[in-house]
């Protein structure tokens, strides 16, 4: 039996590889996906913010022309064109880099199963946004930019989760660490698709102040991501923004809270650099949103913002509790 399975591996077409060696590869194509989703999810988020009117001129009742379905002329202008065509490039790069990298985790022996398993929720997350893709340009309801934003997000933290993975040597995430982690994840989710909401039902301008912010029993119009945003939306006072504002300011205190209780539990498990690293980008998402709000969503905050969310699950993520390395196969 041994001599007719080293028969096998001589003469099978696939050539042989190390675990260790396919591990780092996986890790190092990880990485460059990383890096691809990320150029993905700045350009839809300057395409989503710059199609819905931020920035343009006269502010603001360019976003409220936006929200009425009027495409604002900076729409279709260079910048635009060109962030669209940077997007669809780096997207088909981004799935060839993943059916590659399915390649190298499931065909040669032993197969890297969780490492593959990890790359087929990427590539189901991927073929979403790509299904999701058509509908989400020009579109006004607040489930389609929900679900690219979130769907983008998710991603990010998937491939960074899968570059930064720990090694066999490595202890697991313990349980007070991971239960932590889980339960800033989730509020992270939580707090992202508040925000997604906010944009998707232009709402950014219902609450310029920071206190004051309370919401009655007709200000819960942007809560709903099947609703098209009404009459009013995308101005100043927006009523039906209100309570989704409302919620999301709430939101970033408990995701505040969370994130740093998790960076101290990490500090004293021995993860300070994870845990420094929570700790900044909480701190600096926490004034990019204070800023966003007092200073009638500029562009270039609004995408930082963006960007920061992005970073600061995928950084969360890291230390959800790990999985098992390489597995043998048959």
């Amino acid at each position: 039996m041994a001599a007719f399975l080293e028969e096998r591996k001589m003469h099978s077409p696939i050539p042989s590889m190390s675990s260790a060696k396919r591990r780092s590869l996986l890790r190092r194509a990880a990485w460059l996906c990383a890096a691809l989703v990320l150029v993905v999810i700045s350009l839809s988020a300057f395409l989503r913010q710059s199609n819905a009117g931020l920035g343009c001129t006269p502010w603001p009742a360019c976003h409220g022309r936006a929200a009425l379905g009027e495409s604002p002329p900076e729409a279709a202008g260079p910048a635009q064109r060109g962030a669209r065509a940077v997007h669809r490039v780096t997207a088909s790069s981004l799935l060839v880099l993943l059916l590659g990298m399915a390649a190298l985790a499931w065909i040669p022996r032993p197969r890297a199963d969780s490492e593959g398993r990890q790359i087929l929720l990427a590539l189901g997350l991927v073929l979403f946004l790509a299904v999701l893709g058509p509908f989400t340009s020009g579109s006004r309801v607040p489930a389609v930019t929900l679900g690219n934003l979130l769907g983008g997000l998710v991603l990010f933290a998937v491939c960074v989760r899968l570059a930064l993975r720990p090694s066999p040597r490595q202890a697991p995430t313990g349980p007070p660490l991971g239960r932590w982690a889980w339960a800033a994840l989730v509020l992270l989710l939580l707090q992202m698709a508040l925000g997604g909401l906010i944009s998707a039902g232009y709402a950014g301008l219902s609450c310029p102040q920071l206190p004051g912010c309370r919401p009655g029993a007709a200000n819960w119009q942007a809560l709903d991501p099947w609703q098209v945003p009404g009459a009013g939306a995308g101005l100043p006072q927006y009523a039906g923004g209100v309570g989704v504002q409302w919620l999301h300011r709430l939101g970033a205190l408990a995701v505040l809270a969370a994130v740093l209780a998790l960076a101290l539990v990490a500090w004293r498990a021995g993860r300070r650099k994870a845990a420094t690293a929570l700790a900044a980008l909480v701190a600096l998402q926490t004034e990019v949103g204070i800023v966003l709000a007092l200073g009638a969503l500029p562009l270039g905050v609004a995408l930082a913002h963006n960007l920061l969310a992005a970073l600061l699950l995928a950084a969360v993520a890291t230390l959800l509790p790990g999985t098992r390395a390489l597995s043998p196969g048959l």
